[in-house]
């Protein structure tokens, strides 16, 4: 079993500094028994998402869960012979689309419960044009001001997978050093515009990829504050080269603090957006590249 580092950093963005908002963008890693996980979640701007730093934090963490969950029951018994099968590797686009569905329930849970312990408030509805007061006030439009993205990724043994609504990106690394992106990109991310776990069709734009083949050595993700920062993929490959390359120097845990500290920089000279980014690196290439 192949061993993991997983880690994740967060920074507030320096627009955001200054205008006395709060970080809207919330990251996680960590580890299962037979996997390695990390999430990535940017909750929107805009009036109208006012609590869109709680929908990231809950995204998360119902991601998280998920995830957990579906990695334990992933294996099954056949109809014929009782043979034990694994079900994810059987039919990935069908089991991905499972978890996707439960992710969204989760988050619509953890939301609802939030704004019945906390309800809105009429200093959060002033904020509001009339316009998204009427949204609002429709059956679901409350749902809005929870809207976040969300990319998450495993890597285990046998396989990995990722799991994208929304933009940020998420980069993979081969054997071989080869750097690419390879969950689909989603046309409708454009600008300030972005798909969204608030959507009400919110299944039909997750994005999905799944491989046994060439597995990574090392998956990154970001939220688009770092995107929007290095503007090519080019340059952002680059970055991320960088990041790997500190980690084999220096191990996780001083790499990780060694970014922490950049972060700040990296958003004022470059997004001035919130900055998140998490990933997993198989521990034997970080050493092999030291």
């Amino acid at each position: 079993m192949p061993k993991f580092d997983t880690f994740y950093v967060t920074s507030v963005g320096a627009s955001h500094i200054k205008e006395e908002k709060v970080c809207q963008d919330f990251a996680l890693s960590g580890e299962g028994s037979d996997y390695a996980v990390a999430i990535v979640c940017d909750g929107h701007g805009g009036n109208k998402y006012f609590r869109s730093n709680r929908g990231s934090h809950m995204a998360a963490e119902q991601a998280h869960a998920a995830i957990r969950d579906f990695m334990k029951s992933r294996f099954a018994k056949s109809q014929q012979g009782g043979k034990v099968v694994d079900t994810l590797l059987s039919n990935p686009d069908s089991y991905l689309s499972q978890l996707s569905a439960n992710i969204i329930y989760r988050w619509r849970e953890a939301i609802t419960e939030d704004s019945i312990l906390e309800p809105f408030t009429d200093a959060e509805r002033a904020i509001l044009t009339p316009k998204e007061l009427t949204a609002f006030q429709t059956e679901e439009g409350w749902v809005s001001a929870y809207g976040t993205t969300l990319i998450a990724v495993v890597r285990a043994k046998e396989f990995w997978f990722g799991l994208h609504i929304g933009d940020g990106k998420c980069v993979a690394v081969d054997s071989i050093g080869e750097y690419s992106q390879p969950i689909p990109w989603d046309e409708k991310c454009f600008l300030n515009q972005t798909t969204s776990l608030c959507d009400e069709n919110a299944l039909s734009r997750f994005r999905y990829y799944f491989s046994k083949e060439n597995l990574p050595i090392a998956i990154f993700i970001a939220s688009d504050g770092v995107d929007d920062t290095f503007g090519t993929d080019e340059a952002l490959h680059g970055f991320y080269k960088t990041i790997f390359q500190l980690f084999s120097e220096k191990g996780i845990v001083d790499g990780v603090a060694e970014l922490q500290s950049y972060l700040p920089q990296l958003s004022a000279k470059g997004s001035q957006d919130d900055i998140s980014i998490a990933g997993i690196l198989v521990r034997k290439e970080l050493i092999k590249n030291k």
